[in-house]
Formats: C-alpha cells, sequence, structure tokens
C-alpha cells in the first residue's frame, strides 16, 4: 500500500473515531475542508507540515497517520496486553457526553481570530 493510501485511511479512521468532520478538523488544524477530503480520497499528497497539524488536531503522534495497517495492529495487540490490568483505559470516563453541534460552533466560534 502507498503511502499516500496509508496517510488517507488513517486519518479517516482516526477523525470518524472521534467523531469529527472534515471541516471541524479543518478548523481545528487550520486547513480547508476540502483539503482533508481530497487527503482522505488520496487525490493530494500531505507535506510533512500538515501531517503534523493534522496529528496535533487529532491529538496523536504524527507517526499514527503514517503508520502501515500491519504496524498498527502489532501496537495495538502489545499495548492491549500491557494495559490490561488498566481497566477504564480508552473508555469514556462516566457521564462524559461528546460536544453538540452547538457546542462545537460556538468552540469554533471563540478560536476564530478577529477580522482586519
Amino acid at each position: 500500500m502507498e503511502m499516500r493510501e496509508t496517510l488517507a485511511r488513517n486519518l479517516r479512521k482516526y477523525r470518524r473515531a472521534q467523531r469529527l468532520s472534515q471541516e471541524e478538523l479543518g478548523h481545528r488544524a487550520e486547513l480547508d475542508r476540502t483539503y482533508i477530503s481530497s487527503i482522505e480520497r488520496c487525490v493530494y499528497s500531505a507535506t510533512v507540515d500538515v501531517v503534523g497539524r493534522l496529528a496535533e488536531a487529532l491529538g496523536i503522534p504524527a507517526l499514527e497517520l503514517l503508520r502501515p495497517a500491519s504496524e498498527s495492529a502489532e501496537a495495538k495487540s502489545s499495548s492491549a496486553t500491557s494495559a490490561e490490568g488498566a481497566g477504564t483505559k480508552g473508555q469514556p470516563e462516566k457521564g462524559a457526553k461528546p460536544a453538540r453541534k452547538s457546542e462545537r460552533s460556538a468552540q469554533r466560534a471563540a478560536r476564530r481570530k478577529p477580522g482586519p
């Protein structure tokens, strides 16, 4: 599998796992939503800087976006083995709810920089 396909698959996987739209991820990474769509469809290649911005916006190491599927499976199985006694690792806190659209819109508006 090509690196571009690996990035596309991993970007979509992590974005969907966090229930983010391409638009919201674009706001967080300061990229256009259509550019994220193009990366996920393997239309464009991303620069190292863009991969870093996407990873930061997703809260993951950039390496995770570039890691081939076979390595991801190995990393998960070894981390699952070491985390067996950890209990609730990876599970949301009790009572934690995902942000609603109106809350995300307010957060996005607060992050926007004032115009000239």
